[in-house]
């Protein structure tokens, strides 16, 4: 099955859901817009999220890098695209579990990522959330010995998180390697890597019921895999839910 294929049957999979499970359901689309000062490259992802309230939801979203540095919008190019679904339930009255799967198409292939997830959230409006996920290849790449090999990642994110009024305020730490022993190095000829990052959003309600939310990003990132250099990316955009 090629990718054109995979992408056509993903997008069909999102059109049934909405259609079918689209009782008191909540739709969000995002725009984001991202630059990181070490290589000067500028990109951006527009997402659409349905949530069907009936414990089911889908994303899916897309993906342009710009070739050139210090260029924002004339030299565009798509630079892959995600559809993912999941399912949640409330394990009690503050806790959130999730479990899901998502379909990574880029040029060369298709990467699968299962995925688990556990949102807690405090009293005092302080929540921390967990989420575990493998990464796997379905095409296959040249490893450090020239043999080739199918690359598999654990990784495993976090956040805290806490809102008081219309603000939200959130940090975030990832940190993921490569099972594959023939892999490339994902950070300072190592086989794993890790990031930081921090946002703060702000929550707009309409009268007509509709939320807007900007947000801003700042994270530390790496630039190289086979030195320790790393840079600062810097990210906003605005989420908008009716």
């Amino acid at each position: 099955m090629n990718t054109l294929t995979k992408v056509v049957i993903a997008t069909s999979l999102l059109s049934v859901g909405t259609h079918a499970l689209a009782n008191d359901y909540k739709t969000t689309i995002e725009y984001r817009h991202q630059y990181v000062d070490g290589g000067n490259k500028h990109s951006d992802r527009i997402k659409a999220f349905l949530d069907t309230g009936k414990g089911l939801g889908f994303e899916l979203d897309a993906r342009y890098n710009n070739d050139q540095k210090d260029n924002m919008f004339d030299s565009m190019n798509m630079n892959g695209s995600e559809f993912s679904a999941f399912y949640y339930t409330k394990l009690n009255p503050n806790t959130v579990g999730l479990v899901g799967m998502s379909l990574d198409f880029s040029e060369p292939g298709l990467i699968y990522v299962p995925y688990a997830r556990l949102n807690y959230k405090f009293d005092n409006n302080i929540r921390v959330q967990a989420r575990y996920k493998w990464k796997l290849w379905d095409y296959g790449m040249t490893g450090q010995d020239g043999s080739s090999y199918h690359s598999k990642i654990q990784q495993f994110d976090t956040w805290l998180g806490y809102n008081i009024q219309n603000w939200d305020f959130q940090y975030e730490f990832n940190i993921w390697k490569e099972m594959e022993s023939n892999g490339k190095p994902l950070f300072d000829n190592d086989d794993m890597n890790y990031l930081h990052n921090f946002r703060l959003m702000y929550t707009y309600k309409t009268a007509e019921g509709t939320i807007w939310r900007p947000f801003v990003e700042v994270g530390n990132i790496s630039q190289s895999n086979i030195t320790d250099d790393r840079q600062t990316r810097y990210r906003m955009g605005i989420k908008y839910t009716w």
